[in-house]
């Protein structure tokens, strides 16, 4: 019932957003390099998932205000399985902010979700372009090509997934049975 009050206000908020201008993206770069880097000699799986759970905050966290505020609903719109309402908080968001990658990748996964493959892409690319260690874009783009049956495109981006965390769960998607990576 929350979410139907997140959506009815939303609904009146382009002439409120797009008023204002989306201001820069906080700068998390120096944040995100220290993450990879810890990230790429993380001793075990459990330290591997806290570190990518200190990139996923860094991702989350929108330009301002009104910004987080499509974002958290637009995601809560999703875990509702509401994927139309999702699309729509996540397009103003885009719309609003359209250099913040993390807009672009909830978008493309509400896509991915609602099986509209071939417009989830772009989003991911864009994603990608804006932030280009993005695991989650990354692997969501590898997801997408797989689900489109395009197996030589999903590898790539798996690769490119596992060059970034060797700990990655895409990795499974690399291996050639009866050899170990």
């Amino acid at each position: 019932m929350k979410h139907l009050f997140l959506v009815a206000a939303f609904c009146a908020l382009p002439s409120l957003a797009f008023a204002q201008v989306c201001p820069a993206n906080k700068p998390i770069g120096n944040m995100l390099d220290r993450l990879h880097l810890q990230l790429l000699s993380a001793p075990t799986p459990q330290v591997a998932q806290a570190i990518t759970q200190g990139l996923w905050d860094q991702w989350l966290r929108a330009p301002d205000g009104l910004s987080q505020d499509m974002l958290n609903t637009g995601m809560a719109l999703r875990l509702d399985m509401d994927l139309a309402g999702a699309d729509r908080a996540l397009t103003q968001l885009v719309e609003y902010c359209p250099n913040y990658a993390e807009g672009h990748n909830q978008r493309a996964f509400v896509r991915y979700l609602a099986g509209q493959f071939e417009l989830a892409l772009p989003d991911l690319e864009r994603a990608i372009a804006l932030r280009p260690r993005h695991l989650g874009a990354i692997s969501g783009k590898g997801l997408t090509h797989m689900a489109l049956g395009q197996m030589d495109l999903a590898r790539i981006e798996f690769a490119k997934s596992v060059a970034l965390n060797p700990w990655s769960p895409e990795k499974r998607y690399l291996q050639i049975p009866g050899e170990e990576l």
